[in-house]
């Protein structure tokens, strides 16, 4: 014999309204998004130095460069020309297809000459 909504014991009378409210929803993926959350590699003082000269020679030569930056969450990656080097703020104003990013020294990982 199968249950049916009058089976004492039995879940059977809510199965139809189960849903999740949006606040539910909202928390849960907050949720699946920190456990995806990556953590920043420290980067050495040396390494540091070494982008910030390939940073000063693309920028005087106007070549094209690829950063790299952190993001907790994706891997980002810029190619485009500098434009502008903000050594107060320590930040690089980069341009890639017509739009302007400013990123910050701090953020790097990478940075290769192309």
């Amino acid at each position: 014999m199968s249950p049916n909504k009058l089976t004492p014991d039995s879940n059977i009378m809510w199965e139809s309204s189960r849903m999740m409210l949006p606040e539910h929803k909202e928390v849960l993926r907050k949720h699946h998004q920190q456990q995806d959350k990556r953590e920043k590699p420290i980067i050495e003082e040396q390494q540091l130095a070494m982008f910030s000269v390939d940073i000063t020679f693309a920028y005087t030569q106007q070549l094209p460069i690829r950063i790299e930056t952190f993001d907790p969450y994706q891997e980002v990656c810029h190619i485009g020309k500098i434009k502008k080097i903000d050594s107060y703020q320590q930040k690089v104003q980069l341009i890639v297809n017509e739009e302007i990013y400013w990123i910050a020294i701090a953020d790097v990982l990478n940075v290769t000459i192309l």
